[in-house]
This record gives C-alpha cells, sequence and structure tokens, in this order.
C-alpha cells in the first residue's frame, strides 16, 4: 500500500485503553493497555493524558468538604482573572447570564461555576484531595486545573473515581493473588492488600 493509504489505515485505528477494578477491594477485573501488543508496545493504562472535565469532581469534592452545599447557586458570569496573567476561562457553550446550584453545575460541568469554586476553597487544598485520593503525578498548582489541566494516567484517575463509589476509602489496586502451574500446583499465594483509609 502507498504511504497515504498506510496513514489513512493507521488513523482508523482506536488507539485507547480499558481498565475495570472493584472500587471496593481495588481487584483488576480488566486490563487492556492497547489493541495489540505486538504491534503496538504502548500502555494506555499508565500513560499521562489530560484529564480534562473529569477532573472536576475532586474540586466539587473539596468544596462539600468545606462547607459549601450542594444547592448553594454561584452566578455564572465571564470573569477575568487579572491575578493569573488576565485568565479568562470560558464555558464550552459561550452561554453566561442566571446562575446555578453546585449540583447543577457539575452535572452540567459548566467552567465559569468550577473556576468560581477553586477560588473559593484555594488550588493547594484542591492538589492535595486529588493526591490523597490517589493521584501520584505532578499536578500544577495553578486555577486552569478545575477545567482539567491535569496529567494523570488512567490508572490515577480509575483508583481516584473509586473513592466515590468506595464511600471515601482508597483502594489499593492490584491484580495477582496466585501464581499456579498448569496442573495446579501453587507456586505463589498473595494477600489482597487492604483498602486505605480516607485521611
Amino acid at each position: 500500500i502507498s504511504p497515504l493509504d498506510s496513514l489513512k489505515y493507521y488513523l482508523g485505528i482506536l488507539n485507547t485503553g480499558l481498565l475495570a477494578t472493584d472500587p471496593k477491594t481495588g481487584k483488576i477485573l480488566a486490563w487492556v493497555g492497547g489493541i495489540n501488543f505486538k504491534y503496538f508496545k504502548y500502555d494506555h493504562i499508565k500513560a499521562l493524558r489530560q484529564v480534562g472535565s473529569t477532573f472536576k469532581p475532586v474540586v466539587y469534592a473539596k468544596a462539600l468538604e468545606q462547607g459549601i452545599g450542594p444547592c448553594e447557586r454561584f452566578p455564572n458570569e465571564f470573569r477575568v482573572y487579572k491575578e493569573y496573567d488576565n485568565w479568562a476561562p470560558r464555558n464550552v457553550d459561550g452561554l453566561y447570564g442566571g446562575s446555578y446550584s453546585m449540583r447543577g453545575a457539575l452535572r452540567l460541568s459548566v467552567n465559569s461555576i468550577a473556576v468560581q469554586l477553586i477560588m473559593r476553597v484555594g488550588i493547594d487544598s484542591v492538589v492535595n484531595l486529588a493526591k490523597k485520593m490517589g493521584i501520584a503525578s505532578k499536578i500544577s498548582h495553578e486555577p486552569g486545573i478545575a477545567l482539567g489541566a491535569v496529567d494523570a494516567t488512567l490508572l490515577e484517575m480509575v483508583r481516584l473515581f473509586s473513592v466515590f463509589a468506595n464511600h471515601g476509602v482508597v483502594p489499593q489496586i492490584y491484580s495477582l493473588t496466585r501464581i499456579e502451574t498448569n496442573d495446579g500446583e501453587v507456586l505463589a499465594d498473595y494477600k489482597a492488600p487492604n483498602p486505605q483509609t480516607f485521611p
């Protein structure tokens, strides 16, 4: 095939990964790092990616922790943050006006409200919470993290979201519990780790 045909073929391939775990125990149920390791030796589970709006629940969790109620309303307004080099975050739909409850803003992923929240609860407190919930990668101390300007792995994000599903307990992700031969002889037996309690 021609080089152009080769590029077209490659662009049609979905390069992605899948990780499924039990949020209560941390046991890995499925780990698919890519489509074919023989040709694509790249593990998407451990690869850093910008997480986007999937990081917003951490901001909202910190707001709840600081006593901001889910029904408290915030104005949906365009703001320029001069202290951050005139940073002017925009809503995806470009619409402003009225207000949102914290619950409604999270449901609709409204950027203007997420930024207001991180300014109110403090950037450092959100970073610290994310670290406690399982993000080991470096997180920048800037308000843009409220909109997902965070590079993390899928493994870290699965652990983070498991905390929500596991009532605040951070699970230790694990895979091996036993190694045995074809005949069933046990060569090694591992105890499943105990979940970490949320600090």
